[in-house]
């Protein structure tokens, strides 16, 4: 896993994230880590008068770890388990979000090729050259079908425009 960090709003650097094979370096990466979310976490509960709670279980068989204690984690755990949040599409996991989120670009790439082939079409109505340097069929092929399509919205407008003129004419006569 690769994340982007900017140290001063200066340079970006590359981190990578991986798992720590030195099991002594590990378990001191372990407690560290853990010190620091807890106390994350209860600055959060304090600053921001919330309810949170944490539960974290390590790799071994021992029992988790739950802050700020067993009762209050039930309660805030209960709390969301009566929300509407635990009932509803809210929750999902990874592969369920991830095509979700695949879907949701898609839908994105859609109207952005859109978006290009309109403009494509405007660019060709004021320079007769504006096709010669494209050779993508896909890119071409888009074009083709933005252009029918305005050509059904312009007949489809036309033949209401016909069926007022129709209405009004009739009306004039009766």
């Amino acid at each position: 896993m690769h994340f982007l960090c900017s140290p001063n709003n200066m340079t970006r650097s590359m981190v990578k994230y991986q798992f720590i094979e030195d099991e002594r370096a590990r378990n001191v990466t372990m407690r560290k880590r853990k010190a620091s979310l807890l106390k994350k976490i209860s600055e959060l509960k304090i600053l921001c008068d919330v309810d949170a709670c944490l539960v974290m279980y390590e790799k071994d068989d021992s029992p988790p770890e739950v802050w700020p204690s067993l009762s209050q984690a039930h309660h805030v755990i209960q709390r969301f388990k009566e929300s509407h949040l635990w009932s509803s599409n809210a929750m999902q996991d990874h592969a369920t979000f991830l095509k979700k989120s695949i879907a949701k670009m898609k839908k994105h790439l859609e109207k952005e090729k859109e978006k290009n082939s309109k403009h494509l079409m405007v660019k060709c109505l004021f320079d007769a050259n504006a096709l010669s340097g494209i050779d993508n069929q896909e890119v071409l092929d888009g074009l083709r079908s933005s252009v029918e399509s305005e050509i059904e919205e312009i007949d489809e407008l036309i033949q209401e425009a016909k069926e007022k003129a129709n209405k009004k004419v009739f009306r004039t006569f009766f």
